[in-house]
């Protein structure tokens, strides 16, 4: 029985400042699926394929173009890893529409793995509301441990703000929020 006490004891001082921490600052979180192979659970040799990584997420940081994020799925609300591509305001190239402007209070996410990936391509610019951390480094397993960087494999460029295209950006500036510019035949 005082066992049992010490334990009460240990986890009524020690569990609140570590839910403190998780919620307010940092914790850890497994990755699943292969939407961002090669960066994150990559899945080159059989002992790759047999582990998941585990990050560390850090609550409530400034984000920047290129930040691995955690955030939850717009249909299904589970925490899914992408890559920040764009924030609000901003031109992105898609594959469907050409040029898509994001609307303000929005981002839009990609995975790394674009073969494998359901991300901003296929559910639009994601409520900025819906990010939850920033993932700054893997944690597990020892030997694939390292922190993120933030430029990753080749991903859809933005606009640069040079001549042809820093007029269509500021031209795409009044658009209304999600939409499309077409694009003409002769800028290809």
């Amino acid at each position: 029985m005082a066992q049992w006490r010490r334990f009460a004891k240990a986890a009524w001082i020690g569990l609140p400042p570590l839910l403190f921490v998780k919620d307010r600052w940092m914790w850890v979180y497994c990755v699943e699926g292969r939407s961002m192979t090669p960066t994150l659970n990559p899945q080159e040799s059989f002992i790759d394929r047999c582990f998941r990584d585990f990050v560390l997420v850090h609550r409530n940081p400034e984000l920047r173009k290129g930040d691995i994020v955690l955030l939850r799925d717009p249909g299904t609300n589970e925490l899914i890893v992408k890559r920040l591509i764009a924030q609000e305001h901003e031109v992105v190239r898609t594959p469907n529409t050409g040029h898509l402007f994001v609307p303000e209070g929005h981002c839009w996410v990609e995975g790394d793995n674009g073969k494998l990936s359901v991300d901003s391509r296929a559910f639009g610019p994601v409520p900025a509301g819906l990010l939850e951390g920033l993932v700054l480094s893997v944690v597990w397993p020892i030997w694939r441990a390292r922190w993120l960087e933030e430029d990753g494999p080749e991903s859809p460029p933005l606009l640069t703000e040079t001549g042809e295209d820093r007029m269509r950006v500021m031209v795409t500036s009044h658009l209304a929020p999600g939409a499309a510019i077409e694009e003409d035949e002769d800028d290809e």
